[in-house]
């Protein structure tokens, strides 16, 4: 099934949920081995700074993709009905549900922003990936100073903290659904 329906998502929904979910799971260890690498050069001074390229390039290359799969989700969903909660559910459930939601399809889109916003503003010489491309225009002007890095990181920062503790929400109420409630919830975002 193509669309979604008013009870099941369809397939272009179900993949773009769970190959983003894969990328978030490269993604974020991908990232807190990047920083290990750059601080790890820096406490070094090592000259050679292949290493933390290349986890770069990996980086910013997935941060570019999640945008544009993001913004490829949110366009589905717009353009198709989207199932019903379950009918069992009590209303405090239900609010969860849609806020959660909602705050996962934000950070989808301000986690790679941030980051991008991060590099653009980096006041050194340091290229913005997108696969071979190393030199990605800059979201933001660069600054001659620290501060703005140091904002748009702790907005980066911040993101993939909100995002472990939703997500972890999002998968506990998944498999709660599946397993004790027995709703079929997760089925239909596994088989449609």
């Amino acid at each position: 099934m193509l669309r979604n329906t008013d009870r099941s998502w369809g397939w272009p929904a179900r993949t773009l949920h769970w190959l983003m979910a894969a990328m978030l799971l490269v993604q974020v260890p991908l990232g807190f081995r990047m920083n290990a690498v750059y601080a790890e050069l820096l406490a070094t001074k090592a000259t050679d700074w292949s290493s933390l390229l290349a986890l770069s390039r990996a980086h910013h290359t997935l941060g570019f993709l999640i945008l544009i799969l993001a913004v490829a989700r949110l366009g589905w969903r717009a353009a198709n009905p989207t199932p019903g909660l379950p009918a069992g559910l009590a209303a405090y459930q239900r609010f969860l549900a849609r806020v959660t939601h909602a705050f996962l399809y934000g950070l989808l889109f301000v986690f790679p922003l941030s980051g991008w916003a991060t590099l653009s503003v980096y006041e050194g010489e340091f290229p913005i990936f997108f696969f071979g491309i190393d030199s990605m225009p800059r979201l933001l002007p660069q600054a001659d100073t620290n501060e703005p890095y140091m904002f748009y990181a702790a907005i980066h920062k911040a993101c993939w903290r909100a995002g472990g503790v939703l997500l972890g929400l999002h998968v506990v109420a998944a498999l709660w659904h599946q397993w004790v409630v027995r709703d079929g919830v997760l089925t239909r975002m596994w088989r449609g």
